[in-house]
């Protein structure tokens, strides 16, 4: 009992230092009672104190999906649980190497032990049904100075520093040895002064773009009732009609606007293409598209003379949502798909991978010309920019893969209506921090219902809202072209303490297997 109630603590130290909640610094402390809990246990029981702190850690980090009670009915319950219960699957995997770490290895627990977390993060982020939410890195997305490490390692360098310091602070209590708290304390002031000399660094030079973000908060219900459609219409294109011809680049709006396919009706798309061309600016959309008989979640970029230059189709879909839903041909063959809600399940196709959106070369009003008289012109030049579409923002290899691509800002577009006022708004904002830091990328996003907001490529919040009524915020950003070394690298780091994890592990058996034959011969 002694050992669950350390699991439970760690788990609520851990929430509490999560996006929303209290502070951030937690994170540094918040792993020791599960340090103290694991101490001694079997692999069997490492597992099971594992599993148990991560499942309360989830079970609660999670408490917004009950916001789909209204689309999902009782099955929420079960979605709720069920995703809890697998993802603390990962922490009691860890909690097992844990105990053969401490029992076999223990002079190499500074490194293996963070190692073995950062991989199981990592394998936690692939596949279709990969899931980064509630990475430990999240709890420190508004210290800027903590992350800079991002633009090299990735989110996973500063997990590896938030498990080694709570080590090295178990080490300190545990063995009562004052120096290894210094040692904690000293790889913590490294990482804070490495980041201020990053965040003293100028952000690099590029074209500049005048973007205007147009935040709203249409309740998910009126989204989803075509009866609405003209006074969503009308909400959106009023926002629009405020900006002044002249003053901007670039307006984005929300994922998925309008209940219709705004791209197939012409009387609907119309206006906002008339906006473009009224403004000189290029304007991006989300809409859900039909083309040849699929269902897509589309980002359309309209050019300044109002013509469709360019589409891009979500990839990431969400699964078990209306987007993807596994084996639904054979739920819907059976009779079960309505039975789990009103929305049609798993309706969308993927698109075919992550390109960012390109621009046509245009003239573009002068910047400070207004809108009276004659105005000026400009040639902003073709750019590119990548609109990861609300979950794809979560993982940090898709938005390093449209970086790759060209992509030179990262201009998010999402519907967080579905979740209401919660702490998931904050929870998603943040990995738009960490994106922007490990691409070197100014990051927007615009939300529906969510938090919408402009950060720079060192991770700093420039303006945000989460506004219950509708907000335009507008900002200047410099278009990228250099690549961090995140972006160059990939995953390197992953890489490379799975290579020393292996040699901690295996190196050690394979010299006892070849020298056993050699120490029996001598005796």
């Amino acid at each position: 009992m002694f050992r669950a109630s350390l699991a439970i603590l760690a788990a609520l130290l851990a929430l509490l230092s999560m996006p929303g909640y209290l502070v951030g610094g937690l994170i540094f402390v918040a792993l020791v009672p599960l340090f103290y809990a694991l101490e001694g246990c079997s692999p069997r029981q490492g597992f099971l104190i594992g599993y148990l702190c991560g499942f309360v850690f989830f079970a609660l980090l999670l408490y917004w999906l009950y916001a789909l009670f209204e689309w999902a009915g009782i099955f929420i319950v079960f979605g709720h649980i069920g995703l809890a219960g697998l993802l603390a699957l990962w922490w009691g995997l860890w909690g097992a190497s844990f105990s053969v770490i401490q029992g076999r290895f223990p002079r190499a627990q500074g490194l293996a032990l963070p190692a073995m977390w950062v991989l199981l993060e990592y394998l936690r982020s692939l596949t279709k049904f990969g899931f980064t939410w509630g990475f430990l890195s999240d709890a420190l997305w508004q210290h800027p100075q903590l992350i800079q490490i991002a633009s090299v390692t990735g989110t996973w360098g500063i997990s590896f520093l938030i498990v080694l310091v709570n080590f090295l602070l178990y080490r300190a209590l545990r063995e009562r040895r004052l120096i290894w708290g210094i040692i904690a304390l000293s790889v913590i002031a490294l990482a804070w002064g490495w980041g201020v000399y990053q965040l003293s660094v100028p952000v690099p030079q590029g074209a500049p773009l005048r973007v205007a973000i147009i935040h709203s908060n249409v309740a998910q219900r009126a989204r989803s009732d075509p009866a609405q459609l003209p006074s969503i219409q009308n909400l959106y294109l009023s926002q629009v009609e405020r900006l002044q011809a002249g003053e901007v680049d670039l307006v984005l709006l929300p994922e998925s606007l309008v209940p219709a396919y705004l791209l197939r009706q012409r009387e609907l798309l119309a206006p906002y293409q008339e906006q473009a061309r009224r403004l000189g600016a290029a304007l991006i959309v989300g809409t859900i598209d039909y083309r040849d008989g699929k269902l897509f979640n589309t980002a359309a970029l309209l050019a300044p003379d109002g013509e469709i230059a360019d589409l891009y189709d979500k990839v990431q879909l969400v699964p078990f949502s209306t987007e993807y839903f596994p084996l639904i041909g054979f739920l819907r063959n059976i009779g079960l798909e309505n039975l789990i809600g009103p929305l049609p399940l798993g309706a969308l196709t993927p698109g075919e991978g992550f390109r960012p959106l390109a621009s046509p070369s245009a003239p573009l009003p002068s910047a400070g010309e207004g809108s009276k008289g004659v105005r000026g012109q400009r040639e902003l030049g073709e750019f590119k920019i990548a609109t990861p579409i609300c979950f794809e923002s979560i993982f940090s290899h898709i938005s390093r893969a449209f970086v790759r691509s060209g992509a030179q800002a990262l201009l998010v577009i999402t519907n967080d209506a579905w979740f209401k006022s919660s702490k998931a708004l904050e929870q998603h904002f943040a990995k738009a921090v960490f994106r922007a830091v490990e691409t070197g990328r100014y990051t927007i996003q615009a939300s529906n219902g969510g938090i919408s907001g402009v950060i720079d490529p060192a991770g700093r919040i420039l303006s945000s809202t989460r506004s219950e009524k509708e907000q335009i915020l507008q900002e200047k950003i410099l278009l990228q072209d250099h690549a961090t070394l995140y972006v160059q690298l990939g995953d390197w780091v992953v890489y490379l303490l799975g290579v020393v994890l292996a040699g901690v592990i295996f190196v050690p058996v394979l010299v006892s297997l070849v020298t056993a034959p050699v120490e029996r011969f001598t005796l």
